[in-house]
Formats: structure tokens, sequence, C-alpha cells
């Protein structure tokens, strides 16, 4: 008999054509973001970043498109540090 944990297995499928998918790679590659469940999706030309299901911080496009993923990793730790302290 098979037994599915789903809460412990997930399928995430990207296809890296979009900015936001390839930066959020960057982000999940990075060990302090390993158990974070973050999240991020565009909204009227901002990009808006969740933890959970708590909102940390938003990002203009123009300035998210300049910024290298440690620069953004750096911008996100101290939004939740701020945030959860």
């Amino acid at each position: 008999m098979t037994i599915f944990d789903l809460d412990k297995s997930i399928t995430v499928e990207f296809h890296s054509e979009d900015r936001i998918e390839r930066k959020m790679l960057g982000l999940w590659a990075d060990e302090r973001f390993k158990f974070a469940n973050l999240g991020m999706k565009l909204v009227n030309e901002k990009v808006a970043i969740t933890m959970g299901r708590y909102f940390i911080a938003e990002i203009p496009m123009t300035l998210f498109d300049q910024l290298a993923v440690k620069e953004l990793a750096e911008i996100i730790i101290e939004k939740a540090q701020k945030k959860f302290t």
C-alpha cells in the first residue's frame, strides 16, 4: 500500500522565462530562506514579498530588476526582522 504525505511533498515547475521566477529560484537556494515559505508576485508594478501568509515588503519592479539576488535577500531579511521582532 502506498501512502502519500502531501504536507511533505511538493512539485514546482519553473520555466525561468520571467525575471521574478529566476530571482525566486536564487532566493530559494539561499539557506536562510530554506524554511521561510517565501513568496513573490507582481502587483501593480510592484513585487509583493510574503513569508507564509505575512506581508513582508513591496519593491517597485524597476528597483527589483536592478537588484541582485544577494541584495534582495538582505532587504527581505531586514524587513522580516523588523516585522517579527
